[in-house]
C-alpha cells in the first residue's frame, strides 16, 4: 500500500496557500502545477497537513470492506473520549447495526504490549536507550529521518498488532478491522507484521 493510497488530495480544492508545506514537520509536501503533492518516501503520516488545510483539500482514501466472513472490530480506546460511550458493549450494539459481528476494545492489546515492554526492560543485559515502537508515526520518523536510531526501536509490536494477533488466535476465520483515530496505523498493514485485515478511521 503506497502512502498516496492512504492520504490523498482533492486537487480542485487546493488553493495554493502553502499552509501544508509550512506546517509539515518533515517537509514531505511540494507544489507541482499549483497543486500540493505528498512526497511518499518522506511522509510519516502524522496528519498535520490535514489539520491545517483551510480548504480540506487532503482526504483519507476511503476503503470498502468486502468480506464473506464474520467481521470483528478492534476499536482504539480513544472511542471513549471521542464518542462518550461508557463501554465497548454500548458501542458494539451500533457497530453490529453496521454489519460487524463483534467488537472489542484494543486496550486488551495495550495490556499485552505493556507486558512485553516490562519483559524487555527486565531482560536487557545492559541499560541502553529504548524508543517505543507503538506509534507508527514515531517509527516512520526514525526510519526516514533518523535511520541511525532504528537500532533503539523496541522490538515490540504496537497495540493494534498485539490485539489483532490475539483476536486472530481466538477467531481464525473472521476478518479483523482495526478502527483508529489516525491514519498512520494503515501503514502497518504492509510495512510491519499485522494480523488485521483492514484499518479504517473513526471518520470513515
Amino acid at each position: 500500500m503506497s502512502h498516496t493510497s492512504i492520504l490523498q488530495f482533492r486537487t480542485a480544492n487546493c488553493k495554493n496557500c502553502y499552509k501544508c508545506i509550512r506546517n509539515c514537520p518533515v517537509k514531505a509536501i511540494r507544489v507541482t502545477n499549483q497543486q500540493a503533492q505528498i512526497i511518499e518516501e518522506q511522509c510519516i503520516l502524522c496528519e498535520k497537513c490535514i489539520a491545517v488545510c483551510p480548504q480540506h483539500a487532503k482526504v483519507e482514501h476511503e476503503r470498502v470492506i468486502a468480506s464473506g466472513k464474520k467481521v470483528i472490530a478492534s476499536v482504539h480506546p480513544a472511542y471513549l473520549a471521542r464518542y462518550g460511550w461508557n463501554s465497548i458493549g454500548d458501542l458494539e450494539k451500533y457497530l453490529q447495526k453496521m454489519g460487524f459481528w463483534k467488537a472489542f476494545d484494543a486496550a486488551q492489546g495495550a495490556a499485552v504490549m505493556k507486558e512485553e515492554y516490562t519483559r524487555l526492560l527486565r531482560e536487557q543485559q545492559q541499560k541502553k536507550l529504548v524508543v517505543s515502537s507503538n506509534c507508527p508515526v514515531v517509527v516512520r520518523l526514525i526510519e526516514t529521518k533518523y535511520p541511525h536510531l532504528t537500532e533503539y526501536l523496541a522490538p515490540v509490536y504496537s497495540m493494534k498488532q498485539m490485539h489483532a494477533a490475539y483476536l486472530r488466535e481466538q477467531y481464525p476465520d473472521a476478518s479483523i478491522v482495526y478502527i483508529s483515530p489516525c491514519i498512520s496505523v494503515m501503514s502497518e498493514l504492509k510495512e510491519r507484521q499485522s494480523c488485521a485485515d483492514y484499518v479504517i478511521t473513526f471518520g470513515e
